[in-house]
């Protein structure tokens, strides 16, 4: 016994004590009053006007009251497993259960995804295309371009071979001593250059050094004034082409074409002959030019002419003041350089130039002795191969397809077909991907892709609910955990039923491990069907209404209750209570939590002690979050001859006494030791009593 629970009972007693004091003076006044009664049938008046009880044998216990809220154990929080537009949410309130969606997104494909299922369907139609030409072709046999290609190829071939055996040229062995001969004479000029060929490259290395050095030096003051003076000219020029022509200069050409009309007329009145007119006419002829010429101006070709001259001489004088540019004298720089490394050839070839010049001089020299041995006959008999390779070919065209190529064709083109429906299914199950969540029950949450070939605790789990659901069989297949072929086709199987994509891989988008069915709870403010939302968006939340418990599945449902401090002793882990329901009816549960940290209840401010009991089966869910009443009974005494408190006489020697009637009316007090106080009743402890027998109460 803690001691608590010994302090209670110590006060308890204490005060059961005084009133069995208050009761012997009672019944001590009352048998004074009857002893001085002296009427013969007092003994029968007093013991009809007597209480009494009888002395029971139960078990002696204490009953408590007190008051809790029913809920369920916890809650999931529901968010949304993959990108995509939200098409459907189970409604609040719905159970949903093993096997059965929570929601469905729609999974648009990303661009990538797109792309390689469109070129995979691309590269079907090209191989279903091709399957087909092929039998169409062996069918009707080859085009007249097949054919004429193949005739090609044969006439190639031995146009090949017959240039391969036949003999050579004199044009060609020529040009092949010619070949020789020029690569003899470049390693020769290497070895042993002319003085003519040193000279050259002295000169051209002088002229180079010189037009470096004009660049560095620029322009003399000479070449400055020429250009400025050519300028001013230009300009001139142009200034007198673009002027009016002047009052004097129309009248002086006028004048002039007056003339010469007046020489004409009068030539023709005497005897002038035909060549002096003909001269006359040429004459006024050029007369009338000029004089049109200068009313006409100056025509766009000739401003542009002489604009572009006058452009020029100033682009002439700018570099002339300007200096060389950077790129000019790079390019000088580099002639001569140029020019020194030609000279430092002639003087001092390198090892590498001289071994280049013997490669090709080799080369050309063994040119020549293939041209003059002609073919081997490995390669006559290459060339002989080439042409019956083009001649079986051609032979292949003209003659018809056999039945078992025609058969092997069909059976391409069928093939060819089936992946091309492949394809396009696989971009129809792009185009419509769509993410339903399942629940299934577990304690373990997805949180990888299981596949073939993988293995562990969450396979045995996905394994398990394939067996509940009925797609792999119980009594052949045991979860143990490995992803093997049998797995993977129920999966599949699965997978059509639920209208997941169809490739046995199930990942954490797919499936949601709980430990039971889920009550959906209210949405997320803000969250609608048919709007976009980004993974991880929470939805709801998911209540867990059962759980597995000794193997079956039992109810979530829980009550929180606060237990007086004071009468923590009543209470343990384990005990069975009693659950009033709001409705009146009562549901058993047991305390399977106690929070060994007392805390101030907030209505009253009193220590307790919070209690978390278990229901053995679900109340109405219109209760949960409803006050309840728990009714605990705590057994102190088992099997204890019990009377009520106020039956103990108190004796003048000290103790207590309880007076027991006999069947024949009589009375005797006896003497016992009492136990427990509990609610008005206790223990009494004699060997001279026994259940049933009757004791007398004072009024």
């Amino acid at each position: 016994m803690s001691m608590s629970r010994a302090g209670r009972w110590s006060r308890v007693a204490a005060i059961s004590g005084l009133l069995i004091v208050i009761a012997g003076i009672v019944l001590i006044v009352a048998l004074v009053l009857l002893r001085d009664d002296s009427d013969d049938t007092s003994s029968d008046a007093a013991e009809s006007s007597l209480t009494t009880t009888v002395i029971e044998q139960r078990d002696l216990t204490e009953y408590l009251e007190i008051d809790g809220t029913l809920d369920y154990e916890g809650t999931v929080t529901l968010a949304a497993r993959s990108d995509g537009s939200l098409i459907h949410l189970a409604a609040e309130g719905t159970v949903v259960g093993r096997g059965e969606s929570i929601y469905l997104i729609l999974d648009p494909p990303t661009d990538a995804e797109t792309a390689d299922a469109l070129a995979e369907v691309a590269s079907a139609q090209d191989s279903l295309m091709a399957a087909e030409d092929d039998l169409s072709s062996a069918r009707s046999g080859p085009s007249d371009a097949d054919m004429a290609a193949a005739r090609a190829d044969v006439a190639t071939a031995v146009e090949a071979r017959d240039e391969l055996i036949a003999a050579p040229t004199v044009s060609e062995i020529r040009t092949a001593e010619a070949a020789v001969a020029v690569a003899a004479e470049a390693l020769e000029h290497l070895d042993n250059p002319t003085d003519a060929a040193r000279a050259q490259a002295r000169s051209d290395l002088a002229a180079a050094q010189e037009q470096l050095a004009q660049l560095i030096a620029g322009a003399t003051r000479a070449e400055i004034d020429s250009a400025k003076a050519n300028l001013v000219t230009l300009q001139e020029a142009l200034a007198e082409l673009l002027a009016e022509p002047s009052e004097a200069e129309i009248e002086s050409a006028e004048a002039a074409v007056a003339i010469a009309w007046e020489r004409l007329r009068e030539e023709q009145q005497c005897c002038s002959t035909d060549a002096e007119i003909d001269e006359l006419r040429a004459v006024l002829l050029t007369a009338e030019e000029a004089l049109d010429e200068l009313l006409a101006g100056p025509t766009e070709a000739e401003v542009d002419e002489a604009e572009a001259q006058v452009l020029a001489a100033q682009e002439a004088l700018d570099g002339l003041t300007d200096g060389p540019s950077d790129a000019e004298i790079g390019d000088a720089e580099a002639q001569v350089l140029a020019a020194q490394e030609t000279l430092d050839l002639l003087d001092n070839p390198t090892e590498a130039t001289r071994a280049q010049a013997r490669a090709d001089l080799a080369a050309a020299s063994e040119a020549l002795s293939d041209l003059r041995a002609g073919p081997s006959d490995a390669e006559i008999d290459a060339a002989n191969a080439a042409i019956l390779v083009a001649e079986e070919a051609l032979a292949d065209l003209l003659a018809p397809a056999s039945e078992t190529e025609l058969a092997t064709l069909t059976a391409a083109v069928q093939s060819a077909e089936a992946g091309l429906n492949a394809a396009e299914a696989n971009w129809a199950d792009l185009s419509h991907s769509q993410h339903s969540l399942i629940v299934l029950y577990g304690n373990m949450p997805a949180y990888r892709t299981m596949e073939p070939e993988t293995s562990g605790d969450d396979v045995r789990q996905l394994q398990e609910n394939l067996v509940e659901l009925g797609y792999l069989d119980r009594e052949q297949r045991v979860a143990d955990g490995v992803f093997d072929e049998a797995t993977a086709a129920a999966v599949q199987r699965w997978q059509q039923d639920v209208g997941h994509r169809v490739d046995a891989t199930v990942g954490t988008a797919d499936v949601l491990f709980v430990d039971g069915p889920v009550q959906i709870g209210p949405w997320s403010a803000g969250v609608e069907v048919g709007q976009d939302l980004p993974a991880g968006t929470t939805l709801a939340s998911l209540t867990v209404i059962e759980s597995p418990t000794g193997g079956v599945m039992a109810t979530t449902q829980r009550v929180a209750a606060n237990l007086p401090l004071g009468d923590r002793d009543l209470v343990s882990e384990g005990i069975i209570v009693n659950v009033e329901l709001p409705d009146g009816t009562d549901v058993e549960g047991t305390v399977v939590a106690i929070n060994p940290s007392p805390v101030a209840d907030p209505a009253t401010g009193e220590n307790v002690v919070e209690l978390t009991i278990q229901l053995h089966s679900p109340a109405s869910a219109v209760w949960i979050g409803a006050s309840v009443m728990v009714e605990i009974t705590e057994t102190l005494i088992a099997d204890a001859l019990v009377v009520p408190a106020t039956a103990l006489v108190a004796l003048v020697e000290g103790g207590s006494a309880v007076e027991v009637l006999a069947d024949d009316g009589s009375a005797r007090l006896i003497g016992v030791e009492t136990g427990l106080f509990v609610d008005g009743d206790v223990e009494v402890l004699s060997p001279e009593l026994e259940a049933g027998m009757r004791v007398v109460v004072p009024r």
